[in-house]
């Protein structure tokens, strides 16, 4: 069944988007939160607006306002969403900083951002409480989330603690403000923050979801730091709106990381192309490892799906053909999606070839999530695809 993108073009703001799209989907399960071998939470999208409620009004009583800024320092998580949907909730600008960097790192980001909010887990807190630096930084909100029940934070927020029945104001913002200030480096040098505004992202969402349709029932794995365009855009914005599910792991072990897409039976997921490239390493050996005969008939069925599938990805018969390769990947993987960095194209045909396309795309952090996206009509290899709709390209000194 085809599924047409979702008109966002009513809208004036991402918080008037999920909002109303927490209202469509209530009872469809909005993300799944897994540790290890244990399940921690499945939020539907009711729970993940009244979470989110209780956050955003205890934000307003705080005293964040609208175009305050907001910081998420978090691995993937729910709280890092419900966090992210308080903010934009409240009209506030959200500040996402990656987690992997360190404390010393993180300090001047949220100086230099000028945030009066940030949202923080508890093993990140206490290393950003015992860096040099930390007592001029001036945050007057500061939201921590699993502490120790015993431990005083002295004027932070529990966030466990953050459960507040009253409902908050919401706060409209209109398409050419500023959405999100994101942080990037590029291909190097000083982190320099990107602003983004509510009208990109609506754009954006709507382009990509043109292109690679979610709906409920699709699930998506998050392993992508969610601070990452690509992972904020597909893990987040595009999943809410769509009513699909997002899947977080919180360790990612490449054990854990299998046993989910069995377990979940994910549709997409994004992966960057060094763990691309492992994975095409990984399954060449175990190819390389079968018995001679098994090898001749794998080597024919992937030719035979090469052949077949060479205009469009048709999922249904490559399953059929390679059963056993597509059950590894829970059986109902549509796509993979990178981005970032150059992706060999042998390694691209090689998953075509396996009936697992992968949607290579390029993009500019400071120009939304992506520009272009490889469409597979009809798969190429050695491209990183067409401008998505909406977006213009000029190419300058193209021999230089």
């Amino acid at each position: 069944m085809k599924h047409a993108a979702p008109d966002l073009s009513p809208y004036q703001c991402l918080g008037e988007a999920l909002g109303e799209a927490l209202d469509k989907w209530q009872n469809q399960v909005a993300l799944i939160e897994a540790d290890r071998d244990r399940e921690n939470c499945r939020l539907t999208y009711s729970d993940f607006q009244r979470s989110a409620l209780s956050i955003a009004h205890v934000l307003q009583r705080a005293g964040f306002k609208e175009a305050d800024r907001g910081a998420i320092i978090m691995s993937n998580q729910s709280k890092w969403l419900i966090g992210a949907y308080a903010v934009f909730y409240c009209g506030g600008v959200l500040v996402p900083v990656d987690h992997k960097l360190s404390a010393s790192e993180h300090l001047p980001l949220l100086a230099h951002a000028k945030v009066k909010l940030l949202i923080v887990e508890y093993p990140l807190w206490r290393l950003l409480t015992q860096a040099a630096g930390f007592k001029e930084l001036a945050v007057p909100t500061v939201i921590v989330t699993e502490a120790p029940r015993d431990l005083d934070l002295s004027n932070s927020w529990r966030w466990e603690e953050c459960r507040d029945s009253a409902e908050p104001r919401f706060v409209p913002r209109r398409r050419q403000d500023i959405a999100s200030i994101v942080y990037s480096s590029g291909t190097g040098g000083r982190p320099k923050g990107c602003m983004l505004t509510h009208e990109n992202y609506l754009e954006q969402c709507q382009a990509l979801m043109a292109w690679y349709p979610f709906c409920p029932g699709v699930r998506y794995l998050s392993i992508l730091p969610t601070n990452h365009a690509i992972d904020f855009m597909v893990g987040f914005v595009g999943p809410f709106v769509c009513g699909a599910t997002v899947v977080h792991l919180r360790t990612l072990r490449p054990e854990y990381v299998k046993e989910a897409f069995s377990r979940y039976k994910i549709t997409y997921v994004s992966v960057v192309p060094m763990v691309l490239k492992a994975l095409e390493s990984g399954l060449r050996a175990r190819f390389k490892a079968l018995p001679m005969h098994r090898r001749w008939w794998l080597d024919r069925l992937v030719a035979l799906n090469r052949g077949l599938t060479r205009n469009k990805p048709n999922p249904t018969l490559s399953r059929r053909l390679l059963p056993q390769i597509h059950q590894a990947f829970g059986g109902e993987l549509l796509a993979m999606i990178t981005g970032g960095a150059f992706v060999e194209p042998s390694t691209l045909q090689f998953f075509y070839d396996l009936g697992i396309p992968v949607a290579n795309g390029y993009g500019l952090t400071e120009a939304g999530t992506a520009i272009t996206v490889n469409d597979l009509k009809p798969f190429r290899a050695d491209t990183v695809g067409k401008p998505l709709p909406g977006v213009e390209i000029k190419l300058v000194n193209c021999d230089a």
